[in-house]
């Protein structure tokens, strides 16, 4: 979502996330990004499960310093739909690894949302927060797609999705926990103002109420 859809980069992320869209054995894709990812070495640990690949990757940063690094890309192998449907995103990058484009296989900005909102829920991570608050300040978003994929998506992994009071008496716990309060600390790009309580104030009063 940051690259396609939030340009430039405001917060820092290790990880990068991708979905299998299509019903298919994963270990093709695993050695496809093997094969992609050759410059970074050998080094990489994969776990599969269930419902997700895990793949990290760990390497030395290129100038001294020199410190580990870690990459890790995530599959999700289990959710093969798609409420508002796929587009294509050009994509460009040049540095001294890789120059070079394509066309990236993405999803609707409100389906994005509507499942960055479910993990709001789920995790107490305050980028979750701050991603739904952000992309939804810097672009057109309609609120009730997001809504109908959050409902979707929650529905798909739970047989009873929260209640718009249990969704609120969560955030209110999160809102006070010190895990959640700094998470973003670490990872916002210098010069970047946000405030926490504007976030959720204006996340709450666009989606939560409404679910």
């Amino acid at each position: 979502m940051r690259n396609d859809y939030i340009q430039p980069q405001v917060r820092y992320s290790e990880d990068i996330d991708l979905v299998q869209i299509k019903s298919s054995p994963t270990n093709p894709i695993l050695k496809e990004i093997r094969k992609q990812l050759a410059f970074l070495g050998t080094k990489r640990t994969v776990k599969q499960h269930t419902h997700n690949n895990t793949i990290i990757y760990r390497f030395e940063s290129e100038f001294p310093p020199t410190i580990d690094l870690r990459l890790k890309i995530e599959i999700n192998t289990r959710e093969h739909f798609s409420v508002l449907g796929l587009k294509q995103i050009p994509f460009q990058m040049s540095n001294s690894w890789f120059t070079g484009q394509c066309e990236l296989t993405c999803y609707e900005l409100e389906e994005l949302l509507g499942t960055k909102l479910r993990a709001l829920y789920q995790r107490r991570k305050g980028r979750d927060l701050f991603d739904l608050y952000w992309a939804m300040i810097h672009n057109e978003t309609d609120s009730a797609k997001i809504l109908e994929c959050y409902h979707r998506y929650m529905a798909f992994v739970v047989k009873q999705p929260p209640t718009c009071k249990q969704f609120l008496n969560h955030m209110e716990i999160n809102t006070k926990d010190n895990e959640f309060l700094s998470d973003m600390f670490a990872i916002i790009r210098p010069g970047i103002s946000y405030r926490m309580e504007e976030a959720w104030k204006y996340v709450k009063n666009k989606l939560v109420k409404n679910i």
